[in-house]
């Protein structure tokens, strides 16, 4: 049976060869031969592109690649140590942040947003010089499909942020009445520095009134610390000219309450001093055991480290929240101590 099926197949290949001499059948199966060679060599190429293009795709995403904006109303150790967090957590994964301060002025924010936008940042961190004003750069941002992570003071418009990170500001202010009437619980006169464009300060300064309602402090001045030193100074000076028996004031951070506490010192005043943020600054005030007696504490580091980590939710499609607000507490001489190694 064997030697049929050889015989068989010898006969089948002389004929053929009979064939090929009178036609092209020599040239198709070269032509075959090669077409499938290039097809092979093609195959290959194409694998070996394909698996570089991954190669490159998997190094872009190792390496980071994104940029994110961040500006702030005005220079500050508590806006800065936010922006020194917000680069140390985007460098963990291979990305960067741009920070600019706005200097305490509107029109050079719009300008920032606006050169954020031109850049291409994949998102924003916003603390706003004013809360309304800033609504044109919201629209800008909304246009260009830019996230916006609104930071500390909470712009008019949250339904075109993001989310919202902050401290409990109102938490804030109760933190502060609370201690005052630890400190002082027969009451008296009070004075009140705030900064009505800053809705954080707005928030604490309700905190903080809210909670003195019914019982014996009597705010017999409230003025626009503008949330800096030399305004709260002066304003401090004043109230005390027309009011030298207040029994306190409060500041709505640790800035204004700085020169509160000045203008207490020079004018020789019995008054004592709150403030809010936990700055380097305040506790060093609190720790000499002088009139500056207390701090509702905020954690710029923390605050950053949410703001950063609901970022990258955003981005990479992921849940995330749209109002975060991290606690407060007070530090006062019975444990500065624990915290004066910079923001804690």
């Amino acid at each position: 049976m064997k030697k049929k099926v050889l015989a068989c197949l010898l006969s089948c290949a002389m004929t053929a060869a009979l064939l090929a001499g009178c036609g092209s059948g020599t040239d198709t199966t070269e032509a075959d031969s090669t077409t499938t060679e290039e097809t092979t060599e093609e195959t290959t190429e194409d694998t070996t592109d394909a698996a570089a293009e991954t190669e490159t795709a998997d190094a872009e995403t190792a390496e980071g690649g994104r940029t994110f904006g961040y500006t702030y109303w005005a220079a500050s150790d508590f806006f800065s140590t936010i922006g020194d967090t917000l680069t140390e957590e985007a460098a963990k994964n291979g990305d960067e942040v741009i920070i600019v301060d706005a200097q305490q002025d509107q029109a050079t924010q719009l300008s920032i947003i606006e050169d954020f936008i031109t850049q291409g940042v994949d998102a924003v961190f916003l603390n706003p010089v004013d809360r309304e004003g800033i609504e044109p750069a919201l629209d800008m941002l909304n246009e260009a499909g830019i996230p916006i992570i609104n930071i500390d003071t909470a712009v008019a418009s949250l339904d075109k942020v993001d989310s919202y990170v902050a401290s409990d500001n109102y938490g804030a202010g109760v933190q502060c009445a609370e201690k005052l009437i630890e400190l002082i619980p027969d009451g008296g006169e009070i004075a009140i520095l705030d900064y009505p464009a800053n809705s954080a300060c707005v928030d604490r300064v309700t905190g903080f009134t809210d909670t003195l309602e019914g019982t014996d402090f009597t705010v017999v001045a409230q003025q626009d610390a503008e949330g800096k030193p030399d305004p709260g100074l002066q304003k401090t000076q004043d109230i005390l000219q027309a009011n030298p028996d207040i029994v306190a004031v409060f500041g709505a951070n640790d800035q204004c309450a700085q020169g509160a506490y000045a203008a207490i010192n020079e004018a020789g005043s019995d008054a004592v001093v709150l403030g809010v943020d936990g700055s380097p600054e305040g506790k060093e005030y609190i720790a000499e055991g002088g009139a500056f007696v207390a701090t509702a504490a905020q954690s710029p580091i923390k605050m950053a480290q949410e703001a950063m980590a609901t970022a990258y939710a955003v981005l990479n499609g992921e849940e995330f929240e749209t109002e975060i607000y991290v606690p407060t507490f007070i530090i006062d001489a019975s444990n500065v101590q624990d915290y004066m190694d910079g923001w804690q």
